[in-house]
């Protein structure tokens, strides 16, 4: 198993954009009895297009998840 911590590290500075942009998290689940670990990216509205989020890092998906509308 590899270091999740590590490879979110690595897209944060991947992204190459402010810490006030983006939101770079790891979203844990259960899914059919087996834990499941997945990369998540969160863009603050108005700077969608300013933030690359890729499709994968490091050989994992990288989910876009939309940023939380009460924040």
């Amino acid at each position: 198993m590899t270091d999740l911590t590590t490879e979110a590290q690595s897209l944060i500075r991947s992204l190459g954009a402010p810490a006030q942009w983006h939101s770079v998290f790891i979203q844990t689940s259960v899914e059919d009895g087996q834990f499941v670990r997945k990369l998540c990216v969160s863009v603050r509205p108005g700077f969608e297009n300013r933030v690359k989020v890729p499709e994968t890092h490091m050989g994992h998906p990288v989910v876009n998840v939309p940023w939380p509308k009460e924040s």
